[in-house]
């Protein structure tokens, strides 16, 4: 588009324009889609940002790192309960353990396993665990949980701990437990330790809320 002026001499001349607006207007719409960009990506963010992580070196019959729960920043404390969110990253058998010793032999702890029996089931147990490191565990809970786990995505799960024994496993965001049982040792849970049976697994701890 152009427009005609007229000069001192009363001959027509041309002014362009369209191609300025073309740019400005260019240049607007790239810094929109820049600006949508970064918004989408904020929005699609993983879910174990913020989080801390423990890969799975120590076997399940190994000595464990126990990790003590006051030093964690994202538990969520209500009083008759707490919130602890964690991620397990692998194919099967992901087990955290609960624990009120740091070395609880010839003591008592608890355990959540998720993804065992190949990825098919999940459950809550006791297990005695003596200084010879020989242990029984005691189921109390068994539910079917096909798929729960997978190598590629962590599953990020919402532990809800009861100071009365009782405790319940939530997928994080959902307001039902899929798996819930109760402990009548009532056990402080003064540590948590992650650990596996026959394949590594990468855990995500102490996850913002």
């Amino acid at each position: 588009l152009k427009q005609l002026v007229h000069s001192q001499s009363a001959e027509l001349y041309p002014i362009y324009t369209f191609p300025i607006m073309m740019i400005t207007s260019g240049f607007v719409v790239i810094l929109l889609a820049i600006g949508l960009r970064n918004i989408e990506a904020e929005e699609h963010g993983n879910d174990f940002d913020g989080c801390k992580q423990y890969n799975t070196e120590m076997g399940y019959d190994e000595p464990l790192y126990y990790i003590p729960t006051n030093t964690l920043n994202n538990t969520v404390d209500h009083g008759e309960f707490k919130y602890y969110k964690i991620g397990v990253l692998g194919t099967n058998d992901g087990v955290i353990r609960l624990s009120n010793y740091m070395y609880p032999y010839d003591k008592n702890v608890t355990e959540i396993v998720v993804g065992s029996h190949w990825n098919t089931r999940s459950g809550g147990r006791t297990q005695y665990r003596t200084s010879s490191n020989e242990y029984k565990n005691t189921d109390l809970v068994r539910a079917l949980t096909p798929n729960m786990l997978n190598p590629f995505r962590p599953v990020m799960l919402k532990l809800k701990l009861w100071v009365d024994g009782k405790k319940e496993v939530f997928h994080d965001g959902h307001d039902y437990p899929f798996l819930g049982f109760m402990d009548t040792q009532k056990l402080p849970v003064n540590y948590m330790a992650f650990t596996r049976r026959n394949l590594t697994l990468v855990f995500f701890y102490d996850c913002p809320m």
